[in-house]
């Protein structure tokens, strides 16, 4: 799907898919003013599902994260509430020696991380790091605790407290799970493939992808965070071919060449029609004949000299610009 939008100097990417399906196909649409098809309609409902699906996947993480918070802190609650109940030297001495151990598993992180950890690695240590430290604190103030004299009362109103943490834990877990149902179904609607979406092309809210190398600039109709991995994903609304059409290879490939400037450099892109999907490797070769196609489309626009490139009729005849153009097979 391609939006016209003036950006000096930069070529679509759509504009891109466009030439490379005929450019004088191409030239003829840059006199048309745009209006809403089928397909863009179609596009439309696709990319208000897939901002549904993005924004339950967010809620679903997000109630995820508090329930957990909200349990451990029912926990450190109601065992802070046992300790002013009773006292135990035994516990104290127990929570101590704990206390010791996490502290000494930080100091051996910290050392890791200064000397042997790869930057790769680092964020992982870091955040372990993070856990054994506030362990290790965790621990001493049990430690402390359970030798004070025993206070009833504020042992009762703490017991209380983590009971309504777990109550907002269970809460929160029951909006992660509804959250996740509702992802899935929306997933299994569009038949999508695993991963957060984090990009959909919506010119409200998605910022143009632009590529100040090339001078190329685009919006995925999808972008999915699979591991550390971004994959451009272009929905064709269409017929089913038998098999990827080289148009729409080149208007993915100038996606991934989009994300790997703005992102981090993809794999792969999909593209998919209706229920098929297929997976398209981001290589050199391919990356090298779409920016071939840019640089025609540059001279073009410098001569105004654009002529038919194939001669196959089924391109004209399908084609939506086929009763304008001069040069038309049938």
């Amino acid at each position: 799907m391609s939006v016209h939008i003036c950006i000096v100097d930069y070529i679509s990417a759509g504009d891109i898919e466009k030439y490379s399906y005929c450019p004088l196909s191409w030239w003829l649409s840059r006199k048309e003013k745009h209006t809403e098809n089928e397909g863009v309609r179609k596009h439309r409902e696709i990319s208000e599902e897939a901002k549904k699906m993005k924004k339950s996947y967010s809620k679903m993480k997000d109630s995820e994260s508090m329930a957990i918070y909200y349990s451990i802190g029912a926990t450190l609650i109601a065992l802070v509430g046992i300790s002013f109940l009773y006292s135990s030297p035994i516990l104290s001495r127990i929570f101590m020696i704990l206390a010791i151990v996490w502290l000494l598993f930080s100091l051996y992180l910290l050392w890791k991380f200064e000397k042997y950890v790869l930057l790769w690695e680092r964020k992982d240590v870091e955040r372990v790091m993070v856990i054994a430290s506030g362990a290790a604190t965790i621990f001493s103030i049990f430690a402390v605790t359970f030798v004070l004299p025993p206070n009833f009362a504020l042992g009762y109103v703490m017991e209380v407290l983590s009971l309504l943490w777990l109550i907002f834990a269970t809460y929160f877990l029951y909006i992660s799970l509804k959250s996740e149902f509702q992802y899935n179904e929306l997933k299994k609607k569009l038949k999508l493939p695993d991963g957060e979406i984090i990009y959909v092309d919506d010119l409200q809210q998605s910022p143009i992808l632009k590529s100040e190398k090339y001078k190329i600039w685009g919006r995925p109709d999808l972008l999915i965070k699979k591991g550390d991995d971004y994959i451009p994903v272009e929905i064709k609304t269409g017929r089913v071919p038998r098999g990827p059409l080289f148009s729409h290879i080149m208007q993915l490939t100038a996606y991934m060449v989009l994300v790997e400037e703005n992102y981090k450099t993809p794999p792969y892109g999909l593209l998919k029609y209706g229920p098929v999907v297929y997976k398209i490797e981001y290589e050199e070769d391919l990356r090298n004949i779409m920016l071939e196609k840019v640089e025609e489309m540059r001279r073009a626009l410098e001569t105004g000299e654009v002529h038919r490139n194939h001669h196959k009729v089924g391109k004209c005849i399908h084609c939506s610009r086929r009763n304008i153009c001069p040069e038309r097979l049938a």
